[in-house]
């Protein structure tokens, strides 16, 4: 019985590690839906913070506006804009949760007093740290309620190995989000 109850303790030990999320151990190469899962559920809600801090505002559509912020741990972004919400996000050794990310996305990316909205990003990125990755992002979206939580959080990215590998995640999972 002893035996028994030391076994489920281990057990139990590792599986509530394994679904805390907030990991920067990480899983290696990223190559495989759950691996993408993985790094974006560690670096989601920092780097949704960091998309609020550069995104141009609603309320100033006309106006052309350029944004740079810090990120978390090191490293900055800056949003160029091109029009109307349109431009390029060129992260620079920007540290999330102990997981470096450096590359460019062109999108569209907004912000209002209380939201953020990435839609339709795409471009390589490399990530290093807990996870590593060289990655084509074909898609990604991000959408997220101001103060950032886990709860008004939503993205999903599409993206591919240089090798040509394809893989999707999304804030519910490894795998494409269902379509509705």
């Amino acid at each position: 019985m002893r035996r028994f109850m030391v076994l489920f303790g281990v057990v139990l030990a590792l599986g509530v590690g394994a679904c805390s999320g907030s990991s920067t151990e990480g899983g290696g190469e990223v190559g495989s839906d759950a691996a993408l899962y993985g790094l974006m559920d560690v670096i989601a809600l920092d780097f949704a913070q960091v998309l609020s801090e550069v995104a141009p505002s609603y309320e100033d559509f006309a106006l052309k506006e350029n944004g740079m912020t810090s990120c978390p741990q090191g490293g900055t972004a800056m949003f160029t804009e091109n029009s109307f919400g349109s431009g390029t996000l060129e992260l620079t050794e920007c540290v999330m949760k102990g997981i470096t990310v450096s590359g460019t996305l062109g999108g569209f990316l907004e912000s209002g007093p209380s939201s953020v909205d990435a839609t339709m990003m795409s471009g390589p990125v490399t990530a290093s740290g807990g996870y590593s990755a060289e990655l084509m992002i074909q898609s990604f979206t991000m959408q997220a309620q101001l103060p950032v939580t886990d709860e008004t959080t939503y993205w999903e990215v599409m993206a591919s190995t240089m090798d040509g590998v394809g893989m999707c995640a999304w804030s519910g999972g490894p795998g494409c989000a269902p379509m509705f």
